[in-house]
């Protein structure tokens, strides 16, 4: 024997929009609150996050954080050095611009 389904009042709800997203929130005086689209949502939120799990495990089994570690080093340590420094203050448009402010003060 199924239960009885209680009935919903008939009391006014109010439709709020946030910004421009395609979706509208239905609040109740009861508090039952109704979201369009809310399967859409959850598939988009959960296909997004398999992508990019599947992304993250491609780049640790092919090494592709250790190849950057190493380049990212050795471009720190060029930066640092000598020849870099010398090249960085020979392509300095403001070089003697700025030698001429410290002269002034």
């Amino acid at each position: 024997m199924p239960l009885p389904v209680p009935e919903k009042e008939n009391i006014p709800s109010s439709t709020a929009t946030l910004g421009s997203l395609p979706f509208s929130i239905v609040v109740t005086s009861n508090f039952e609150v109704d979201m369009k689209f809310l399967d859409w949502y959850l598939k988009v939120g959960v296909v997004s996050a398999l992508i990019g799990a599947s992304m993250e495990l491609f780049m640790i089994k092919t090494g592709f954080y250790d190849k950057v570690t190493v380049l990212e080093s050795e471009k720190q340590a060029w930066e640092n050095s000598p020849e870099a420094q010398a090249i960085r203050e020979a392509l300095n448009p403001w070089r003697h611009h700025d030698a001429e402010e410290t002269k002034k003060s």
